[in-house]
């Protein structure tokens, strides 16, 4: 199963399991509705036709105007995924850390190390919780779980 994995924020991170694995991230700055629109563009150019299943972190509420950009990428993602026919699922991030580093409230630096053990030699906080996201997905799916 071909997945590909994000983590939703202005600086969105994803990670995919197509041969080569791989990740990446990019950082969408302006207003919100600039970076919304920004990221529905790089979104519609996403390479979808290689994967079988999307994965996102849930978003969390963070207070008014991270909540609503947070909401609203899930929204474009999901979009996205069902333009291409794609399957999307949420997972809750307290799930994705006690699956990666056995701790539910896992730090950054936490993620970062558990990445690694992934194979992850970045430094992208947001690109190592793809790469978490996209194992524990791999893990889970693969076994029905």
């Amino acid at each position: 199963m071909k997945v590909v994995a994000f983590d939703l924020g202005s600086t969105i991170g994803w990670a995919a399991n197509f041969s080569p694995a791989d990740s990446g991230h990019r950082t969408f700055t302006g207003s919100r509705v600039e970076r919304l629109a920004s990221i529905q563009i790089w979104l519609l150019t996403f390479r979808w036709t290689r994967a079988d299943i999307i994965v996102y972190e849930t978003p969390l509420t963070r207070g008014q105007a991270a909540t609503r950009i947070l909401w609203g990428i899930a929204g474009l993602l999901e979009a996205a995924a069902t333009r291409s026919q794609l399957p999307i699922l949420d997972v809750a991030v307290p799930t994705i850390k006690k699956f990666a580093t056995g701790s539910g409230n896992a730090p950054k630096d936490g993620m970062i190390a558990a990445a690694r053990k992934f194979g992850y030699a970045g430094e992208n906080e947001h690109e190592a919780d793809a790469v978490c996201l996209l194992h524990y997905a791999i893990a889970n799916l693969e076994r029905g779980g």
